[in-house]
This record gives structure tokens, C-alpha cells and sequence, in this order.
């Protein structure tokens, strides 16, 4: 018994060796033909026709704005502040009078000095009436040279201190007008920084004046913007701005400066645009994002975001071409406006997939089933 399952065992082991050593005689793999155009894979996209339009290049920064002309008001005599127009501040126009101080001393002074003037005048026309009667007896011989010199020198010096006296009321009139401070321009006067009543000494600050219209808006760019807005018109150069804090606050203006120096240590420059502030939302200080458009391009291409990849070899798009099969097709990308960009590459007729390229590949056959729309700020 024990040698039938010896013998058993040893030819089971014979057969199991003999069938893996000879399986490809027995097995072979089924290979599956493959499908045809017709039954491949179809996958469902949106094209468009690239958009040619005219548009304009630009350059986003960030700016703050700043008034465009701003003074601190500073008191130039001492004395009692007897009226403030606007203590806690508010909007002035140009000759306002924003600070008065008494001014009763310095007034007198002035009388006392145009007194002085009239007196004067009394004794010169005096002088130069005795002159002209010594003319007369001079030439009768009943005044000698030396009594008609007399006369005609006391002429010249009544009409100098006639002069003199215009001086020192002009004097007078200048320190009496600086016991009244006016706004030099239109703006917005700040707080106070006294009280009516108050004695101040020359020298105090009492408020600050800022212009609010037009505002100007200052920014720094890098020094690779630099030749693009030299080579610009700068009577065409706009600028759009708006708040940081507020997009929907917004205002167009122009380029009015550009620094005459690159900053060595950060490589910027400097540049000032205006704007007319007229509902006075921007303000001094705050911060906005301007967009300078400094040249015209006419019939750029431009077609959707979306439809932009990225490669090892730069940016691409895929198009559908008569077969209706998907291609790669190799861009330039330029600027971005309302989610559309310039590109470099394509001739305009073909159509771009906009959307649906998730599983995308070249070569996949793709079924247009809708397009996409041009926002209305390109449609020109």
C-alpha cells in the first residue's frame, strides 16, 4: 500500500512539471482587436474662434494716493485767537478765513502810520508851492541862488518821506495781514490743533490743509517698464485706478510725471498720475491699484483663460481640426483682460477648445456641443 502511494505521488509530481513546461502548447493569449475610428472614444468640448479686436497694453501696480497740494497752517504772530472758521474741520475755498487773531494793535499802528503819511504829504505840498513862488522871485532877483536851493532841496526830501512813509504802512498792512490766516487753495482743512481764546505763539501749528481735486496717485515700477513709457505718447499714456479696499470705486485719469532717476538700491521709478476725484473718494493716503495704458494694439487675438496650458515647451492650446480631431498648437501668451488673452501662434481661424479638455489628448476625436461668449468689454 505504502509503495502505491509512493508511486501515486511521484507520477502527479511527473505530470504537473510535464504540463508547465509545455502550457504554450496548450494556452495562447487572447489578444483584442482594435476598435475602429468609428466606435473610439468621443469626448465632448466647447471651441471658439479666436477674438481679433483692438486692445491696449498695459501695466498693473499698486500706488497710494496723495493730495496734490497739502500745508500745514502755522501761526505767524503771537497773540489771542479770536475766531476759527473750521475747528473741527471740513471743506474751505481758495481766500476763506480759516484763522483770526486780534488784531487791534497792529490796526492802530497802521492808522498811526498812513497819519503820518498825509501829514507828510501836507508839508510837501507845501514845499513845492514855496519852491514855485521862488521861481518866480528868483528870476526878479528877490531870492538869491542859495534861498531858492534851500526850497527846492526841501521838495526832495518831503517826496522821500513821502516814500518812506508808503514803506512803513506797506509794512504795517503786511504784519496786519498775518494776523489773518485764509486757505490758499480749495480743499479739506483737518481738526484744529487750538481753541478760540487760546494765546499763541508764532510758530504754532493750527491745522493742515489738503487739495483733494484733482488727487494725484504715486506708484514705483520696476525698471523693465521704464523704456516702454518713455517710447509712449504721454498725452495718450490713461490711467484707471481703483481702491484697494473698494473695487467699485473707480476713476480714470492721466500720466503727469515720470522720475528722472532709477532708485539703485530697489531698481523702481517713480511716476505721478492724476485724476479728478470730483465725488472725493479717494483720499490721501489710501491705497489703489492702477492699470497704465501706454500703447494701442490694433487686431490682437485673444481667446479664453481656460483654453491656455502650460508644457515642458511653454504654453499650448488644443484646436479641432477638419477631422475633427484634437491638435496641439504652441502659443505666445501676452495680457489678460476681463479673463481673455493676447496670443502669439494661431491665424484666427481655427477653433480653440475652450473647455472640456480635462481628458483631453491629441488625436482624440472631440464633438463641439456649444462656444463661448465674448465678454462685452471686447466686443468693439
Amino acid at each position: 500500500m505504502k509503495k502505491f502511494k509512493f508511486f501515486l505521488c511521484v507520477l502527479l509530481t511527473t505530470v504537473v512539471f510535464w504540463l508547465f513546461f509545455n502550457r504554450k502548447r496548450f494556452w495562447k493569449p487572447q489578444v483584442q482587436a482594435p476598435l475602429p475610428a468609428s466606435a473610439s472614444l468621443v469626448l465632448t468640448v466647447s471651441t471658439v474662434k479666436p477674438h481679433v479686436t483692438t486692445v491696449k497694453r498695459y501695466i498693473d501696480t499698486v500706488g497710494q494716493c496723495t493730495a496734490a497740494n497739502s500745508v500745514t497752517l502755522v501761526s505767524k504772530v503771537t497773540g489771542t485767537l479770536q475766531k476759527i472758521k473750521a475747528s473741527n474741520g471740513g471743506t474751505v475755498q481758495a481766500g476763506d478765513v480759516l484763522f483770526q487773531f486780534n488784531d487791534a494793535t497792529p490796526n492802530a499802528v497802521l492808522q498811526q502810520a498812513e497819519a503820518q503819511l498825509a501829514l507828510d504829504k501836507a508839508k510837501h505840498d507845501l514845499n513845492v508851492l514855496q519852491l514855485q513862488r521862488s521861481e518866480k522871485l528868483r528870476s526878479q532877483n528877490f531870492v538869491s541862488e542859495q534861498e531858492y536851493d534851500t526850497y527846492k532841496a526841501n521838495v526832495a526830501v518831503s517826496r522821500a518821506q513821502i516814500d518812506m512813509d508808503n514803506a512803513v504802512i506797506s509794512q504795517r498792512r503786511i504784519t496786519l495781514g498775518d494776523y489773518t490766516l485764509s486757505a490758499p487753495f480749495d480743499g479739506e482743512i483737518g481738526k484744529s490743533a487750538v481753541d478760540e481764546g487760546s494765546y499763541v505763539q508764532a510758530g504754532t501749528t493750527l491745522a493742515t490743509l489738503n487739495q483733494l481735486q484733482p488727487i494725484y496717485a504715486d506708484a514705483f515700477l520696476a525698471e523693465r517698464h521704464l523704456r516702454d513709457l518713455l517710447q509712449a505718447n504721454r498725452e495718450e499714456v490713461a490711467v484707471e485706478a481703483h481702491l484697494l479696499d473698494d473695487p467699485t470705486v473707480q476713476q480714470a485719469g492721466k500720466l503727469i510725471m515720470i522720475g528722472n532717476e532709477v532708485e539703485k538700491s530697489t531698481g523702481t521709478f517713480e511716476l505721478r498720475a492724476e485724476f479728478p476725484n470730483e465725488n472725493k473718494q479717494f483720499w490721501p493716503g489710501r491705497g489703489v491699484e492702477l492699470k497704465i495704458c501706454y500703447e494701442t494694439v490694433s487686431n490682437a487675438m485673444l481667446i479664453p483663460e481656460s483654453a491656455i496650458h502650460e508644457g515642458t515647451h511653454g504654453s499650448f492650446v488644443y484646436v479641432v481640426n477638419a477631422k475633427g480631431l484634437a491638435e496641439m498648437k504652441s502659443v505666445m501668451t501676452e495680457q489678460t483682460y476681463d479673463g481673455w488673452v493676447v496670443v502669439q501662434g494661431l491665424n484666427g481661424n481655427e477653433q480653440v477648445v475652450a473647455s472640456g479638455h480635462a481628458l483631453l489628448a491629441p488625436g482624440m476625436l472631440v464633438k463641439a456641443i456649444g462656444t463661448v461668449d465674448v465678454p462685452p468689454s471686447l466686443r468693439k
